[in-house]
């Protein structure tokens, strides 16, 4: 009997005995198959070896505070691109954790063929460690495809995977976007406030009042903490301020008791509060939040 795929934002209808479609199946082989290009470019990127960092392709900007008061003062680039570091970190973490979800323990010997679908050479590539490089766990991957798209958490395996795959993509692809900071409310100015990540000082295009761009996430984060949402869709909707934030990370949480699941979505995913999640990345408990006005 039909049924929707559980795999969060897909929907499409697929047979019952199957974990996810086949479409999301095939999707996650092909963001795997991408990953040795991923792993080139995010090298080039972490080291600053493209223009992607900034658009003014990398010169050494004055703040915004700085310049109201007739100063000049520079501010010399990390000399590492963050948003690749964190980037490859959480691809590796992604991909090091479905190795040691599908590999066993001992090693196997004997031939192999190197382009086969013999079960006796799947069984032993699958105890040969892979190369330390993301390609290389990629590459493992794939060749335990069965193994993978089998397994009892393949939904977990798509999200995962996928979310981390989408965050090395985002880093080598264009400078972050701007996000929501509300409205202006200086004298009654109800213009929208829009700001890029790593902006210290919000200007309103309307009447020209300043604002803290730290206070203004402080402000932003309380208004969703007591909604509920999916593993998945905490760590999408909070990955421009938590970029390190992975579903499998929030899972672990809930796992080892730090967090508590408050009822299900309507394919039985548990839903958790964003506050909670915000509280332990912040070094607090569930009920903590950040403070701070607006």
């Amino acid at each position: 009997m039909p049924m929707p795929c559980p795999v969060p934002s897909c929907g499409r209808s697929m047979p019952g005995h199957l974990s996810a479609c086949r479409a999301c199946s095939a999707g996650l082989l092909r963001d795997l198959a991408d990953v040795p290009s991923l792993e080139h470019h995010l090298e080039l990127a972490l080291t600053r070896q493209t223009r992607i960092e900034n658009p003014d392709g990398g010169r050494l900007q004055a703040l915004d505070e700085d310049r109201e008061v007739g100063l000049t003062v520079r501010r010399a680039p990390l000399p590492y691109d963050e948003r690749a570091r964190q980037a490859i970190s959480v691809l590796r973490s992604a991909l090091a954790g479905w190795y040691r979800a599908l590999s066993v323990d001992e090693t196997r010997a004997g031939p192999l063929c190197r382009v086969c679908d013999h079960p006796s050479c799947r069984w032993a590539h699958r105890g040969r460690v892979p190369p330390d490089t993301l390609a290389g766990l990629a590459r493992w991957l794939l060749r335990q495809r069965a193994a993978l798209l089998g397994h009892a958490a393949l939904v977990e395996a798509i999200d995962e995977l996928g979310d981390a795959i989408r965050l090395a993509r985002r880093a080598i692809d264009r400078p972050p976007a701007t996000w929501y900071a509300g409205p202006c409310d200086v004298d009654g100015c109800q213009a929208d406030l829009y700001v890029r990540h790593g902006d210290r000082l919000i200007r309103c295009r309307s009447c020209g009042a300043t604002h803290s761009a730290t206070a203004r996430e402080r402000w932003l984060l309380r208004q969703v903490a007591d909604h509920l949402g999916t593993a998945t869709e905490i760590a999408r909707a909070l990955a421009a301020f938590r970029p390190g934030l992975t579903p499998s990370m929030i899972r672990g949480y809930a796992h080892r008791g730090r967090i508590v699941s408050h009822g299900a979505d309507d394919i039985g995913r548990p839903l958790y509060r964003i506050g909670d999640v915000l509280a332990l990345l912040n070094g607090g408990g569930p009920a903590d939040m950040p403070g701070g006005d607006a």
